[in-house]
């Protein structure tokens, strides 16, 4: 006796991102509480993965008390405040500097791919608009 399972691709593709974006809530609540851990960041992933998934999902996370008003912002405008971009591109220039000098490993494997990733980092939050 066999059982036929109906597997709509849809369907699970709406489960995938409903899952990943609860482990971006997680992600960003812990960041709110942990220092060093961006918190909007995640949250803003969550709202990217929610509304692929989940209409409530998106709503909460849009219009929470303390965290949906720049999350809807950055969603709906795309900027950057000012005050952020300068903390954000002053702590990847500092903790990739730490990490470049004082970790002792490989160019090619380490300080290269870190190197990049800075780069890539501060060109992203420089070009975002400033709100």
């Amino acid at each position: 006796m066999y059982i036929r399972i109906r597997c709509n691709l849809d369907s699970i593709k709406r489960v995938l991102f409903y899952i990943l974006g609860m482990f971006f809530v997680g992600l960003g609540i812990a960041g709110y509480i942990l220092p060093g851990l961006p918190g909007t960041v995640f949250l803003i992933l969550a709202a990217a993965c929610f509304v692929r998934s989940s209409d409530r999902m998106y709503k909460w996370v849009t219009e929470h008390k303390l965290f949906g008003s720049p999350v809807k912002k950055f969603l709906e405008t795309g900027g950057i405040p000012y005050k952020i971009k300068i903390i954000a591109v002053l702590s990847i220039i500092v903790f990739s500097s730490i990490s470049l000098f004082a970790a002792p490993y490989s160019i090619v494997f380490f300080n290269l791919p870190v190197a990049l990733l800075a780069i890539i980092g501060i060109s992203y939050i420089l070009t975002r608009p400033t709100v």
